[in-house]
């Protein structure tokens, strides 16, 4: 299983936010006036749905008009794609490992799930977006791996059912201190093709919870979340790097008011669920929004699973596009302005955005095959060299022969210390560089905190402790850095003898009756010598020591 190492740099990012107003429906356009307005692609204006005021009044600055400032504005000939265009870069980053979050939020009728999931004609976001994921897969000229997951889930009357079973029992959300909140039992499928995804979708879709109102006549009971994991697998060195990204597209079930809907029995139950988890997730923007102006704030995230489903893309380490779907009916006058008005607070929310990157580390079961191989080639060279002792000892130069046998197996011995004296030195300053980097991290972080004291200004004391604590840590790199660069400095010696070793060993290879003993029993002694660092070392070193073996009898 990949584990998560703590990321190098976090980068903070606003909360987007985008106002998507649909146009007015044939019935609205016999009883209700247009009260919308679009100035410049990011203005929207709430004109007063009351005509009836005076002169007087308006003057008096009693009008109920209302006038607001997005990211994005699209007036009600836009589409999905003319959306999806300007939060396109967003979606793009979840290949190389961020996490990203889309979400809808309006009143019911407003267009959330036309904005989300579209139509044949019309896409909507969910179809644009895993769309563009598989095409930046396709596209892909590296070595890389990818493997893309896609899970379906829905929130009714605070219950989540896994939308891809048929029969889905109620899970439970569990936090995990790896990938934070998740879904236990939630079922996650292998896709290989935007097609499979939209196949899922559709029939998510066809289980979710819908039903009839006066207010919307398709009108979602449930809140639903689409989310597509990517990881991308690079071979390294050491193993493999896993870049993870997700992506949560989730599209919200609608506020309604029931003197609007008329609804009883379990319509109205549904509604008044509806309505407590939108207002969890109003309360948390209202206090994210709190928190980023005067400090910190109680975040209520626990008071709906709703909110601690969407509590990485609210505060989190994700990059998140919020779109307000508005109606331009003035009828809905209200409902428009409360949306407009959360929206307008979720602008000063900040997350904090990083890679989520894992390191996958050989099978145990691959050193396990290496070990064996390399028992068996000992054993081989073990019966060719007591082969090759028995066929000198039968020389007429027996004490030449002997003599000679000695200063190779002087040679073999040395080249064996070579070599176990350059897999220590590399050992510890790959350890020294693995503590650095550590220390770096650390480093990182206090500077972070650091700050944060700075800006708030009140306890001085635990200032000076991180200060204190940040030079401590200063030491460490520097000490550490000299010992590396002494260690850098042995490597280079070892280099130097194992050439000298090297010309010997060419010169010994020379004379013909030398080049099969030497050959086998410097293999031997290697080869002993790599089956006790298979067995003693980390793992992450076992491939300099074969790298080293291969230095030595390449030719």
């Amino acid at each position: 299983m990949p584990s998560i190492r703590a990321p190098a740099s976090k980068q903070t990012a606003t909360l987007q936010v985008a106002v998507k107003c649909r146009p007015l429906s044939d019935s609205e356009q016999r009883r209700s006036r247009h009260i919308i307005q679009v100035i410049d692609d990011k203005t929207v204006v709430v004109l007063d749905p009351d005509l009836s005021k005076d002169y007087l009044e308006l003057i008096q600055n009693r009008t109920k008009e209302r006038r607001y400032s997005f990211d994005h504005v699209y007036a009600p000939g836009c589409s999905n794609a003319d959306v999806y265009r300007n939060i396109s870069s967003t979606i793009a980053g979840v290949v190389q490992g961020l996490n990203a979050t889309v979400f809808a939020y309006g009143s019911t009728g407003s267009g959330k799930t036309y904005t989300m999931v579209g139509t044949h004609s019309d896409p909507g976001l969910m179809v644009l977006s895993f769309r563009t994921i598989f095409d930046l897969v396709k596209k892909d000229d590296s070595s890389d791996t990818f493997e893309v997951l896609c899970s379906y889930l829905e929130v009714y009357n605070e219950v989540i059912y896994d939308l891809l079973e048929k029969s889905s029992g109620h899970l439970e959300l569990r936090e995990d201190p790896e990938h934070g909140i998740m879904v236990a039992g939630l079922r996650s499928i292998k896709v290989h093709s935007a097609d499979k995804i939209l196949e899922l979708l559709n029939i998510g879709n066809s289980r979710r919870k819908t039903d009839s109102t006066e207010a919307n006549s398709t009108s979602s009971r449930s809140h639903a979340v689409l989310e597509i994991t990517v990881k991308r697998k690079q071979k390294g060195q050491y193993g493999s790097q896993v870049l993870r990204g997700k992506l949560a597209l989730v599209d919200l079930a609608g506020s309604e008011r029931a003197s609007e809907t008329n609804n009883y029995g379990q319509k109205l139950r549904d509604g008044a669920n509806i309505n407590r988890s939108l207002l969890a997730l109003a309360n948390c923007i209202n206090a994210l929004g709190k928190q980023n102006k005067k400090g910190l704030a109680y975040v209520p995230y626990r008071n709906s699973k709703l909110t601690r489903i969407l509590k990485d893309g609210l505060s989190g380490n994700s990059r998140t596009v919020m779109v307000a779907t508005i109606s331009p009916a003035d009828d809905q006058y209200h409902h428009t302005t409360n949306t407009l008005k959360y929206a307008d607070r979720a602008k000063e929310i900040k997350t904090h955005v990083h890679k989520n990157i894992g390191t996958v580390d050989t099978h145990v079961e691959d050193y396990k095959r290496m070990i064996d191989n390399l028992q068996v080639e000992v054993s081989r060279l073990k019966k060719e060299l007591a082969e090759k002792e028995h066929q000198l000892s039968v020389k007429p130069t027996e004490k030449a022969a002997d003599n000679e046998l000695s200063w190779l197996n002087i040679l073999s011995q040395e080249t064996g210390e070579n070599v176990q004296e350059r897999i220590n030195l590399q050992k510890a300053l790959f350890e020294l560089e693995e503590t650095n980097k550590h220390n770096r991290m650390e480093l990182q972080h206090l500077d972070d905190a650091i700050a944060r004291q700075q800006v708030k200004e009140r306890d001085t004391t635990v200032l000076q402790a991180l200060i204190s604590r940040r030079q401590v840590i200063l030491d460490n790199i520097r000490d550490n850095d000299e010992a590396g660069a002494g260690y850098r400095k042995d490597i280079e010696l070892n280099e130097g003898r194992r050439r000298q070793l090297q010309d010997m060993i060419e010169e010994a290879t020379s004379n013909n009756g030398n080049r099969t003993y030497l050959h086998i029993l410097s293999q031997y002694r290697l080869l002993v010598s790599n089956r006790n660092i298979l067995l003693c070392f980390p793992l992450k070193l076992i491939s300099d020591n074969l790298l080293m073996h291969d230095l030595y009898f390449r030719g």
